[in-house]
């Protein structure tokens, strides 16, 4: 089987990392040919393309036209690769027009955030994003995203969660905290793009109930697409912080970097105000971390599946810190480290690779192609 694979790629994108990981396991299967083809905003914007709906359009066009040239196109979407849930912005219902064979679109994000009359309008927009007898299936990456879809009308979903990444070495703690000259610090790391999201301010309030030798670590940058000056404002309370010592930026990291700082972490956090799904989490539990994370659907769900992580209400100073040190024991980490890494060997790329091989072939014999 031939398949298209229309994608962020090779650009500074979590998705893009999926992608490659998940293209790469895919050909590794007899008689499975995937054919990346780049496309969406970030794409464009990093290749000095002229962006604007109507330069847009064309090259949708023409991704549609390479897309045809497959058996079955796989689009990986986000609202932003499309212009964003604006009404009549987003060109993903214009590009799905295009196509002339049965595709399939993993649906990484589901937006329903907002004021009454934002959240109207973001619900209508996604309502009719995938309305094409094209599309034969849409994939969720997490039960949340899965129910979402279901409660917008969409009929044909599929769950296939993402899969715990392998990694071919890490580093020890002792190593990594080493390396980085923290042998003498409690490592306590958010891991991902710096966006509003993500509630940085509440750990600027909580390490104000750690103790001294507690390191916060912000390693990430600020997403290429992010238009609100949120990470210089961030940079700018840093530095008023009177807890300013204990607080590093790392800036945007290559993965071996990544790597090394989450192997030197004791405990990973993740103060999401919302999300629809995480693979900065993921990769975390890859390291057998524990996560202490906000209460939220996706990450309950991610804490019942994996027993690796510790819920605190959104927003909660004194229980993030609370959460955090009582992790700060190493046998109160230890199960939820050794939970971690049993999560891990069974979610596997091989495992979501084979569902979706399973679901290509489907598609094939239903549709006589």
């Amino acid at each position: 089987m031939d398949i298209a694979m229309v994608t962020s790629w090779q650009v500074k994108c979590g998705i893009a990392r999926y992608s490659k990981e998940l293209v790469s396991a895919l050909n590794e299967f007899r008689d499975c040919q995937v054919r990346v083809i780049p496309a969406g905003i970030q794409v464009w914007s990093e290749g000095r393309k002229p962006l604007g709906w109507l330069k847009e359009r064309n090259y949708w066009r023409q991704i549609a036209k390479e897309a045809n040239e497959n058996e079955i196109v796989h689009i990986q979407f986000a609202p932003h690769f499309f212009g964003g849930l604006k009404p009549f912005r987003n060109l993903m219902p214009f590009f799905l027009h295009l196509l002339e064979k049965p595709t399939v679109v993993t649906v990484h994000e589901i937006d329903l955030i907002g004021s009454p009359l934002i959240r109207f309008v973001k619900i209508w927009v996604q309502k009719v994003l995938f309305r094409s007898q094209r599309v034969k299936c849409l994939i969720a990456t997490t039960g949340f995203i899965e129910k979402q879809l279901r409660r917008l009308g969409y009929k044909t979903v599929n769950f296939i969660p993402m899969w715990v990444p392998r990694l071919e070495r890490i580093l020890t703690k002792k190593e990594a905290k080493e390396k980085l000259n923290l042998s003498d610090k409690f490592v306590v790391t958010v891991f991902g793009f710096i966006v509003a999201r993500r509630g940085y301010e509440t750990l600027l309030e909580a390490i104000n109930f750690l103790p001294e030798d507690t390191l916060l670590v912000f390693a990430g940058g600020p997403h290429p697409l992010d238009r609100t000056d949120y990470y210089l404002k961030l940079l700018a309370r840093i530095a008023e912080s009177p807890k300013r010592n204990q607080i590093h930026v790392t800036g945007y990291l290559p993965e071996e970097e990544v790597d090394m700082w989450l192997s030197a972490s004791e405990v990973i956090v993740a103060p999401f105000r919302y999300l629809s799904g995480s693979a900065s989490l993921m990769r975390a539990i890859a390291h057998g971390k524990p996560i202490v994370a906000s209460n939220l659907p996706p990450l309950q769900e991610l804490a019942e599946q994996s027993n690796a992580l510790v819920l605190v209400s959104p927003d909660d100073k004194v229980g993030f810190a609370k959460a955090i040190m009582k992790l700060k024991n190493p046998a109160e980490r230890l199960c939820y480290e050794q939970a971690a890494k049993e999560f891990a060997e069974r979610l596997t790329l091989q495992f979501v690779a084979e569902r979706h091989i399973s679901l290509y072939s489907s598609i094939l014999q239903n549709f006589g192609c």
